[in-house]
């Protein structure tokens, strides 16, 4: 399968195969089986971040001691790290100063 260019926001958890479609933080080229994999990361840290709201309700459980934030926490890390993988420079020299991944990339 060919890569093509696709456009991500992480804010909203899109990703678009056309520049216009919405706004976007970062530019990748991907196949479309590594897309669905991205969306798919997308949706765990939703799910994550659902559970990390409703454990805000339990006062007496600190962040750090918490999975779900652990999870949510990974998880973005993971979506990160997909993203400079398949990023294009620009995107990867981003990311890699925003200081959020490993240092062993």
């Amino acid at each position: 399968m060919d890569k093509q260019p696709y456009y991500v926001n992480v804010e909203t958890g899109e990703v678009h195969s056309d520049k216009t479609a919405s706004g976007f933080q970062f530019e990748i080229r991907a196949t479309a089986e590594e897309v669905s994999r991205l969306t798919k990361l997308f949706r765990e840290c939703d799910e994550a971040a659902t559970d990390t709201f409703l454990r805000t309700h339990v006062p007496y459980v600190p962040y750090h001691n918490d999975s779900d934030n652990d999870r949510y926490d990974q998880t973005l890390k993971d979506i990160y790290q997909f993203i400079h993988d398949h990023g294009q420079p620009l995107t990867k020299e981003h990311i890699e100063s925003m200081g959020i991944l490993d240092e062993r990339q």
